[in-house]
């Protein structure tokens, strides 16, 4: 499982306090927003709960992996008896965590990686010839800001959730204009959380334009904006005394 995600903490990332998880209560008062954006069912929230406290990874115990189309592919199978719809939830380790700007240089780089990917992906490779063009090849595919946009609503559509709730934007060279251009408040009036991470954003009143019609808008990333040279610590509190959820 390939993975990017959210930053945790830096400059300009606003965070809960810290809270000791002890219960399942703590559990779901401090990640309630993140289980909500995930799209989890609720039945499954205390199971969650459950196997990350001990963590039980027993995927193995109702699937397998198996190759198929000979070889070029794998597919997950069901071993268990049976499995209802929304029944359990498994966790899984990453093969691979990274920031999608970095990944053609992790992929140069780092001793053994391609040769992961390539044999969790059944891809057959030249190495010497082929590290390189991969690297080259997914700076060439890199989606513009509109064509993200675009696939994630697509995509929150198609899982049939209520609008999208969680939306990355990051290092993709957005201006004041640009952010204002992009219309989110029209395009996902339902978002909850926005990372808008090393971007160009130098404006502290384009963002607060933006986040007063975004109702629901409960966390914002805002690290490695020019706004942060210039607003630092100013710009939090003012952003929290206007918009205080």
């Amino acid at each position: 499982h390939t993975h990017s995600s959210f930053p945790t903490d830096g400059a300009g990332v606003f965070l809960p306090e810290m809270v000791a998880i002890e219960s399942y209560d703590d559990f779901v008062n401090v990640h309630g927003m993140l289980l909500t954006a995930t799209g989890l069912p609720v039945s499954l929230y205390k199971q969650l709960f459950q196997k990350l406290s001990a963590e039980t990874f027993d995927g193995g115990d109702f699937f397998q992996i198996e190759p198929c189309e000979d070889g070029r592919q794998r597919r997950l199978v069901l071993t268990a008896d049976s499995m209802p719809k929304e029944s359990n939830v498994f966790l899984i380790d990453h093969a691979w965590t990274f920031r999608l700007p970095d990944a053609p240089k992790q992929l140069s780089e780092v001793p053994g990686l391609v040769e992961r990917m390539a044999s969790l992906m059944c891809v057959d490779i030249d190495l010497e010839e082929d590290t390189e063009d991969t690297a080259r090849d997914l700076n060439d595919d890199k989606m513009t800001v509109e064509e993200i946009l675009e696939a994630e609503i697509r995509r929150a559509k198609e899982m049939g959730e209520d609008g999208l709730k969680w939306l990355e934007l990051e290092e993709l060279n957005i201006d004041d204009d640009k952010l204002l251009a992009l219309d989110l408040p029209h395009k996902c009036p339902n978002l909850i959380a926005l990372s808008l991470l090393g971007n160009k954003i130098a404006k502290l009143e384009t963002i607060l334009e933006e986040i007063s019609k975004l109702k629901d808008l409960r966390a914002l990333w805002l690290n490695d904006n020019p706004v942060l040279e210039k607003c630092g610590r100013h710009m939090a509190e003012v952003i929290l005394q206007a918009f205080p959820k």
